[in-house]
């Protein structure tokens, strides 16, 4: 069996938001959640792990591969991430990825999941809108409770042009790795974490919120993702539930970029998305205006 592929990094704290902050990422709203500090951005983690993923599967993940992996506990900055990928035992091409953690939090499990070239067996169960420009958000950015969630309406598309600058310092500032791929000076590859962190902004696009906690994530790669064009992501909301009296919702999703001859642009990426969106012990906040 191949040896499996480990890396290990520290955790930085989470850079200053550019869009509609998440408080589960400051002291108060991870605080207000029931947590010991601000938590490092979960798709964070991922955007570690996937360095990982591509050092086992190679440069083609980025573009034909998928990932399906699950945040199981919090991460502090400052602690140590070991991150491992192995050859799973469960079937050919089925990759086995962890995340482990030590520091404050004590050591744990923080990440796991599994990764592969081509198309994921779950793809055909998606079911994102069709690609659509972006829209402004709405006057009025609504709440709902699990009686009054959208379900099945599409929602406001979210797009943003990724400039190479910003494309390198996706690299080197938010996740404080340097990889050619990433930061070479004409058109970098945009990191895939950007692409996995596409849901979350778009739905404070759409709506309002407290602290909400990534749980879960299936990433399909559709395409090459390159800086110098616009991104543009749209979802629709699929199913939502109650467990233990966190407020659960997952979201089917597609990522295009701007760079072909299909009207809507080239398919980029597919994702399923699963969030708590009202944790326990949390109230909705009031409508906010755009």
């Amino acid at each position: 069996m191949t040896e499996p592929i480990v890396d290990r990094r520290i955790a930085t704290a989470d850079p200053p938001p550019t869009g509609i902050p998440n408080p589960i990422h400051d002291g108060d709203g991870a605080d207000a959640a029931g947590y010991a500090g601000a938590l490092v951005a979960g798709v964070r983690t991922y955007g570690w792990a996937a360095q990982t993923i591509t050092r086992a599967l190679g440069d083609g993940w980025l573009t034909i591969g998928w990932v399906d992996f699950t945040l199981r506990r919090p991460l502090f900055a400052g602690e140590e991430v070991t991150i491992t990928v192995r050859r799973s035992s469960s079937g050919a091409g089925v990759w086995d990825v962890a995340c482990a953690a030590s520091g404050r939090g004590g050591d744990r499990l923080v990440l796991d999941g599994t990764a592969g070239i081509g198309e994921a067996a779950w793809l055909p169960e998606l079911d994102p809108p069709e690609p659509a420009p972006g829209q402004d958000p709405p006057p009025v950015r609504p709440t709902y409770d699990l009686d009054t969630i959208p379900v099945g309406e599409p929602l406001r598309p979210l797009r943003v042009f990724v400039k190479p600058d910003a494309a390198r310092r996706l690299a080197t500032d938010d996740l404080a790795i340097e990889d050619t791929r990433f930061t070479r000076s004409d058109r970098p590859l945009v990191h895939p974490y950007f692409l996995a962190g596409r849901m979350a902004p778009l739905t404070r696009h759409n709506f309002t919120y407290g602290p909400t906690i990534h749980v879960r994530s299936q990433i399909q790669h559709r395409g090459e993702a390159r800086a110098g064009q616009d991104i543009t992501v749209g979802a629709r909301i699929v199913d939502a539930y109650d467990r233990n009296d966190h407020w659960y919702q997952v979201l089917d999703g597609v990522v295009t970029g701007s760079e072909a001859d299909a009207e809507h642009g080239a398919e980029l990426a597919r994702i399923r998305h699963h969030t708590i969106f009202r944790p326990r012990g949390t109230t909705m906040p009031a409508p906010i205006r755009s």
